[in-house]
């Protein structure tokens, strides 16, 4: 540091002691100037030395100093002029190859090359740092084998003092004769020049170090070395922007793989324009309009059209965000066979894509799972007509099988033509068992084809009451214990009070024919407001239904009656659904079973749906 300071003390001395000669010769040579321009008017100059002599003399050397001044000012002044306007160009040069979308070896081979070439500077080198401070890449020009062994240390981790300046922020670093590092990529031959040397960076991302050197007369050019600054700012810009175009780049073809390969149809609509369909959407609905309009419609079946137009329309209005949707249409194919139908789930989304308002639309081809679904129906249908024939044949079969034995009974009566006291009996006992036939038949038409309820508001308690009043005296007969817990001020409901009534005892009949064998017989029947909706419950404390079994018991002809028929739950059921209600069947307090009817109250029903 001693030897510097001992180098920037002489190199000042030295200009110091320049100007000052040549402000005496300037002196000098205005004093002679004048003086030689006195003699071409005689007299004014005198032999003596005089005062008059004294004050031209001064004059003229005077004006010798401010003429070489300002001569010098305004050759300074053109010299600046012209390496601003070849700064300027070089920057436009550079702002064109930034623009011409080249490789990055391009970019940094082409940025040293106009450098060193439009803007006359002695060398340029630049160097990419990745995220992790190593060197990526680099380019040079005029430098040739004095760079490499710099880019071999940078590779390996060690940089030169001006690069460790530069990335840690501290702006243009200039570095001299006298400040250079030991491993300056500049020969000793070239100690007149200065090295100016910028960090490439952006946004607080560094991207890499521009360096050049020029003559050490630029060395206190301040717009020289804030235009190399812009340069430097400039060029980490453009890096910057070449990142995030490949950024751009890289998750659009990523997003364009997984859109081209997706097993749902894609769609984009832009001012009833179709602008994007992936091969999915393609392969389901064959070839579309390239305007989106109504006829974009054709292939949609006639009962889904509304459907799918009153969608569409509030998505393009921007009515809704999203509206989902299942349809059926016919593909637009291009063969003259008869196209089969299709079920499609649908997601209209609007969204905005390439700055524009634009209609997302995805699909998916549920047709097979709506074959499955409509075998798995008809299946479930064949297996209840199954169940409910077993049944009915079951429930006919035993005072069929009993007419059959009275008759047979009454033929042999008639041809020996004795006890005939006893035919008056056994035709009172066919005429008993005809009617359970026709009291099985009645209630499967009832089951299979029940009557559509008169829906009218109503309170709840009002069709409990009357089933309570109705089996009284048959529970206290079998010694029923029966509590009543009914809330007061339920919301009203809308209701068929018979069919409910029905229900209730049904449910109260059944809950009495389970408490035969128990020791304690007790019944609860309660009404109560429960999250929203109105119950009633029946429990018992009978033995109770398994869980297992809980499902079933609603099945058609299902019992565990020896003399039951198994219609009446499926019955309740029936009625239940009809009201847009539900019925349950869950553990009592006692361990028996508890019958949960659901009713929704009138302030939370849809009027369109009674």
């Amino acid at each position: 540091m001693p030897m510097d300071n001992e180098w920037q003390q002489g190199e000042i001395f030295s200009l110091r002691m320049r100007k000052s000669i040549l402000n005496i010769l300037s002196f000098l040579g205005g004093a002679v100037l004048l003086s030689l321009l006195s003699l071409l008017h005689p007299g004014h100059l005198r032999a003596d030395f005089s005062l008059e002599t004294s004050l031209l003399l001064l004059f003229g050397g005077c004006s010798g100093i401010f003429l070489r001044l300002w001569l010098v000012q305004r050759w300074e002044s053109r010299i600046r002029e012209a390496n601003l306007l070849l700064l300027v160009r070089t920057v436009r040069r550079i702002h064109l190859l930034l623009a011409g979308r080249k490789s990055r070896d391009e970019l940094l081979q082409g940025i040293c090359r106009i450098l060193v070439d439009e803007a006359h500077y002695c060398t340029a080198w630049l160097a990419l740092l990745d995220k992790e401070g190593a060197v990526v890449r680099s380019g040079e020009v005029g430098l040739a084998e004095q760079f490499s062994r710099v880019r071999q240390g940078m590779e390996q981790g060690i940089f030169p003092v001006c690069v460790k300046k530069a990335m840690s922020g501290n702006g243009l670093v200039v570095s001299d004769q006298a400040s250079r590092c030991p491993d300056c990529p500049l020969a000793a031959k070239d100690a007149d020049r200065v090295c100016f040397t910028a960090r490439l960076g952006h946004r607080n991302q560094n991207y890499g170090l521009l360096s050049i050197s020029t003559s050490a007369a630029h060395k206190y050019n301040s717009e020289e070395r804030l235009l190399f600054g812009e340069i430097a700012r400039d060029v980490g810009q453009a890096f910057y922007l070449m990142e995030l175009e490949e950024q751009r780049l890289m998750s659009e073809n990523r997003f364009r793989e997984l859109v081209e390969n997706s097993l749902a149809g894609i769609l984009l609509i832009q001012d009833n324009a179709i602008i994007y369909r992936n091969p999915e959407q393609k392969r389901l609905f064959g070839p579309l309009p390239g305007k989106f309009r109504a006829n974009a419609f054709a292939g949609v079946h006639p009962e889904d059209l509304e459907k799918v137009e009153a969608a569409y329309g509030r998505v393009s209005r921007g009515e809704v965000a999203t509206v989902d949707l299942d349809f059926r249409f016919y593909p637009l194919q291009k063969d003259s066979g008869a196209p089969g139908m299709k079920w499609v789930f649908c997601r209209a989304s609007r969204i905005e894509y390439q700055g524009r308002e634009t209609v997302l639309v995805s699909m998916v081809d549920i047709t097979r799972n709506r074959e499955l679904e409509q075998i798995v129906r008809v299946q479930d249908k064949m297996s209840s007509l199954g169940r409910v024939a077993a049944g009915i044949a079951h429930e006919i079969r035993n005072p069929l099988s009993g007419i059959n034995i009275y008759l047979d009974t009454l033929a042999k009566m008639f041809v020996r033509g004795e006890n005939l006291d006893t035919v008056g009996e056994i035709i009172t006992q066919v005429k008993g068992a005809s009617g359970k036939i026709e009291a099985v038949i009645r209630r499967v038409m009832d089951f299979s084809k029940p009557g559509h309820p008169r829906l009218i508001l109503t309170d709840i308690n009002q069709p409990v009451e009357n089933a309570l009043s109705l089996c009284g005296a048959t529970l206290r007969k079998h010694r029923v214990e029966l509590e009543k817990e009914l809330a007061c001020t339920l919301p009203r409901c809308r209701l068929d009070a018979t069919l409910i009534e029905q229900v209730v005892l049904n449910l109260l009949t059944n809950a009495a024919e389970a408490l035969r064998q128990s020791e304690a017989k007790r019944i609860r029947v309660r009404t109560a407001l429960e999250q929203g909706a109105v119950v009633i419950r029946v429990a018992d404390s009978g033995p109770g239904i398994a869980e297992g079994l809980r499902d079933k018991v609603f099945d058609p002809f299902y019992t565990t009656k020896s003399d039951g028929t198994g219609i009446g739950l499926s019955l309740c059921q029936r009625i239940l659904n009809d009201h847009h209600g539900t019925l349950i069947v869950e553990e009592s307090g006692w361990g028996g079973a508890e019958f949960v009817v659901s009713l929704a109250p009138e302030s939370e029903r849809d009027d369109g749906s009674l």
